[in-house]
């Protein structure tokens, strides 16, 4: 992979161990760490995409990394440095799951260490890397071993010793060290069950694909595609009638349309919500937790931006990028409310139509939000199914009597979806479920939930 520098001299190597170095200190917000190191405008899109690359692979592969190298490195990890132990995951990330020749990533990621810390990583790195380098062979197979990788599309890369629990003795000790995911989280699944587990996995290991959803008030799909094309990129339609893949890695704001509120980066799975709830010009919307405002301008393209949206959120800072949104797609219709924690403040209506998009585990996006597989915790669910009933309780009283609410959750976990739902519905007596959609992780999209009510009194 090309390691070409930026403006300023980072490569994209160097440019990821300094995002990652940022994101150990608690800075998440990966986008705004390379947009420091790249500048706004995005020069040099290969280094960006290589810096992108490694950083995200290493948050999503950390746990398969840390097994690799546990059988490699014979300090204890109490005694690495940190810097040290984030530049090692990255190089064997690249070495086991990229292309690049393997003499080329061991000596690239070398150069890292003598620039960060002189020569005192340097021994180590080269020595580790090496060893790394010759357990791996070119083999693929399409079944789990001890000995096998994931690599993507239900593709193992074939290693020369077992690295990993044998998956017919410990099958979920197995899925959790080779795709990287808490044990935890393998053992919900395994009981709810999440079919099929296997396809699910591949997909939260990947990069995830660009979805964009196309403001059909500004273009069409068919000639957004065609504009992409005409500029060297690869494109074409999704599933959802708003829906365009970019196959080519992209800056966002560098592609054709964006200043002119042509399109927003959107997965199809998350387009569900706004179209299950269905909003027609003219009504009254509630947008209950609305920051950034991917899917409260969805409503308001649907509703072809007649009509009213109050967009809420206990965020400022968020709910103005609500604004900035609703702005650089054209939409007046969209009018933002700020909430308190305790929900006062919070819009009584009654509405015709109220999206309760709440806050959740964020277990069916694990491709595009990596971190989060290493953020959630299992009393977090049981904290967050608490507060989905209550804001989906709060949606339900604001519309009036023959009123729709569309609860949403990018989650695949039982108790975060379909049980509060039913909760809820027990609790009130006065809603009816019309439909619920269940998006399976990689089915073709990220995971998500999204159910539609009707009030019948």
């Amino acid at each position: 992979m090309n390691d070409s520098r930026s403006d300023h001299g980072l490569s994209g190597r160097d440019a990821a161990f300094a995002v990652l170095t940022d994101l150990s200190h608690g800075r998440t917000h990966i986008t705004d760490r390379l947009d420091r190191h790249f500048g706004s405008a995005g020069p040099d899109p290969g280094g960006r995409r290589m810096a992108t690359e490694l950083a995200c692979g290493v948050i999503r592969r950390r746990l398969t990394l840390d097994t690799v190298l546990n059988r490699f490195v014979s300090r204890p990890r109490a005694k690495l440095e940190p810097g040290l132990q984030t530049l090692l995951r990255q190089a064997v990330y690249e070495l086991v799951f990229l292309a690049t020749p393997a003499h080329a990533a061991v000596h690239e990621h070398v150069e890292v260490a003598r620039r960060v810390s002189g020569v005192r990583w340097t021994g180590m790195m080269n020595g580790v890397l090496r060893s790394i380098a010759r357990e791996l062979t070119g083999e693929e197979v399409r079944n789990p071993a001890a000995n096998a990788v994931p690599l993507s599309s239900g593709r193992f890369r074939v290693l020369r010793q077992n690295l990993f629990p044998n998956p017919e003795q410990d099958h979920a000790q197995y899925l959790s060290q080779a795709f990287s995911i808490p044990r935890w989280l393998i053992d919900r699944w395994v009981e709810q069950p999440l079919e099929p587990l296997e396809s699910a996995l591949f997909w939260f290991v990947a990069p995830p694909p660009l979805n964009l959803r196309i403001n059909l008030l500004r273009t069409s799909t068919d000639e957004f595609v065609r504009r992409l094309s005409g500029h060297g990129l690869i494109a074409t339609a999704g599933g959802h009638a708003q829906s365009v893949i970019v196959t080519d890695g992209a800056y966002v704001p560098s592609l054709p349309g964006f200043a002119g509120g042509h399109f927003v980066v959107q997965d199809e799975s998350a387009m569900g919500a706004a179209t299950l709830l269905d909003p027609q010009p003219g009504e009254d919307v509630l947008d209950l937790c609305a920051a950034p405002g991917t899917k409260t301008t969805h409503l308001a393209e649907l509703m072809r931006d007649g009509g009213r949206i109050l967009a809420c959120d206990v965020d400022a800072q968020r709910l103005a990028l609500v604004s900035e949104n609703a702005r650089r797609l054209q939409l007046d219709s969209v009018k933002t409310v700020l909430i308190s924690l305790d929900g006062s403040g919070l819009p009584h209506g009654p509405f015709d139509a109220c999206l309760a998009d709440v806050p959740c585990s964020n277990t069916g996006v694990l491709a595009r939000r990596p971190e989060a597989r290493w953020r959630i915790r299992p009393h977090d669910l049981v904290e967050l199914s608490r507060l989905q009933f209550e804001l989906l309780d709060r949606a339900c009283e604001r519309v009036r009597c023959g009123g729709r609410v569309v609860y949403s959750t990018c989650s695949i976990d039982h108790l975060e979806n379909r049980q509060i739902v039913d909760a809820v519905c027990r609790k009130r007596g006065d809603l009816t479920l019309i439909r619920e959609q269940v998006h399976r992780p990689g089915q073709p999209a990220d995971g998500a939930y999204q159910a539609l009510l009707t009030r019948t009194g």
